[in-house]
């Protein structure tokens, strides 16, 4: 009886030692493990970048109605260059608009002088067109997490990663062709503009492991290898 009780004894005293040395350093390698995951895709999210895939193609449909309606040029201003990055839906002059001419910045490096008289021609441009406050009342921001890679345009020979870019939309129906380009940390969607129907084509591509360190790069690089194959279905 006595040797009963102190095998009870012994197996309660082994069972309430808690975690063995193993089994702790078993855990610590799983935290770190999760841990360097969630340092390397900080920013992953799918949702998110979906519903800015959405909301942009929402303003572009929006501008093509709003063309015919108010019977002027309407255009989806995109700012590159901020942090975060911006875009808006503007209705232009009712009087013949001319399309800026293409940037000169695409095929030689700018002096200051020429960027200078660059801005002033933007700034101009930018005055004669106002927000439409049917849609909003202040320009659109993007989230931390999903980046407006890239933007071409008919008056682009080349994607635009930076700098203030729009798409127009005219009384008569017809748009400019178009392609933007969002990315996340994950992923790149590309939304393609038709000219001449309310047709808005996206399709997803994987970046592949990255890091934050390359994130950028990759999603260039990626945007640039989905901008040369638009180029040529054209």
């Amino acid at each position: 009886m006595r040797l009963h009780l102190n095998n009870q004894f012994l197996i309660r005293q082994n069972n309430n030692q808690g975690f063995t040395l193993i089994e702790i350093l078993v855990a610590l390698v799983l935290i770190a493990l999760a841990s360097s995951i969630a340092i390397s895709h900080p920013f992953s999210s799918r949702k998110d970048l979906d519903k800015e895939v959405n909301s942009i193609e929402r303003a572009i449909r929006f501008m093509s109605d709003e063309a015919a309606l108010k019977n002027t040029v309407i255009r989806l201003h995109f700012i590159l260059n901020k942090e975060p990055q911006e875009y808006a839906v503007e209705y232009g002059p009712s009087d013949s608009f001319i399309l800026p001419p293409k940037p000169e910045f695409e095929t030689k490096v700018e002096t200051k002088e020429e960027e200078e008289k660059k801005a002033k021609e933007s700034q101009s441009i930018n005055q004669k067109f106002n927000k439409i406050s049917e849609f909003q009342d202040k320009n659109s921001e993007m989230p931390e997490n999903i980046k407006i890679v890239g933007v071409a345009t008919p008056q682009s020979e080349k994607l635009q990663y930076s700098g203030e870019v729009s798409i127009y939309s005219f009384p008569n129906g017809e748009k400019d062709e178009a392609l933007v380009i969002l990315g996340s940390d994950e992923d790149i969607i590309s939304i393609k503009v038709n000219a001449f129907s309310m047709k808005i084509e996206h399709q997803v591509y994987n970046l592949g492991p990255t890091t934050e360190k390359d994130l950028l790069e990759k999603q260039q690089e990626k945007a640039k290898e989905v901008f040369e194959k638009w180029k040529k279905e054209k």
